[in-house]
């Protein structure tokens, strides 16, 4: 009997792990693609939502985690970055300060995002401290990021992309009362 309750209980963690990974695709999908549509739900995607609303399952989620996703436990997962374009005009007055350029769609600001995978060799190369030409190559993307971002700025004559690495505090840290992120400066174009 103790076996059965057992095979019971894996059962219904898989069950909850396979129907909260089926709904974060169904969000993913339909947020994306009709965010500002109407549009029928498909059955899997209803059912999925019930079975995650309903208040044991919400508990057990929210307390254990579940409904974060797993994207945090995959191996090579990129860390966070953040581009900082600073504006200045002719005098070197900052003018503004943006993290992204202006985008006319969805699509425009996940590729911008995406390359974002690609910075993570800087901060390897950073400790080795060697300059190769991917790294040149990573330069140039940055380069021209920030050329796009002045040029779509009125009065601004000159345009510096910081690249950070957020630096979260490790669990010790947190522990210790230190809660907030600092920002690593992996690299600078002007």
């Amino acid at each position: 009997m103790k076996r059965k309750w057992q095979l019971f209980g894996i059962f219904l963690l898989l069950f909850m792990v396979f129907t909260i990974a089926l709904k974060g695709t169904f969000d993913g999908y339909y947020g994306f693609y009709y965010d500002k549509e109407e549009y029928k739900k498909p059955f899997f995607y209803e059912l999925s939502n019930k079975i995650v609303e309903f208040e044991p399952v919400s508990m057990f989620t929210t307390y254990t985690g579940f409904d974060t996703g797993y994207g945090f436990f995959a191996p090579n997962v990129a860390s966070d970055f953040v581009l900082l374009f600073e504006l200045q005009d002719a005098n070197g007055n900052i003018l503004e300060e943006r993290i992204m350029p202006e985008w006319k769609s969805k699509e425009s600001i996940v590729r911008y995002t995406s390359v974002f995978n690609m910075f993570i060799d800087k901060v390897v190369a950073s400790k080795k401290k060697n300059e190769s030409q991917y790294h040149k190559y990573l330069d140039v993307v940055l380069k021209q990021i920030a050329k796009s971002v002045l040029k779509e700025s009125y009065g601004a004559t000159k345009c510096t992309a910081k690249l950070y690495l957020y630096d979260y505090p490790s669990l010790d840290r947190y522990k210790n009362g230190e809660k907030k992120d600092n920002l690593i400066l992996i690299s600078q174009i002007k």
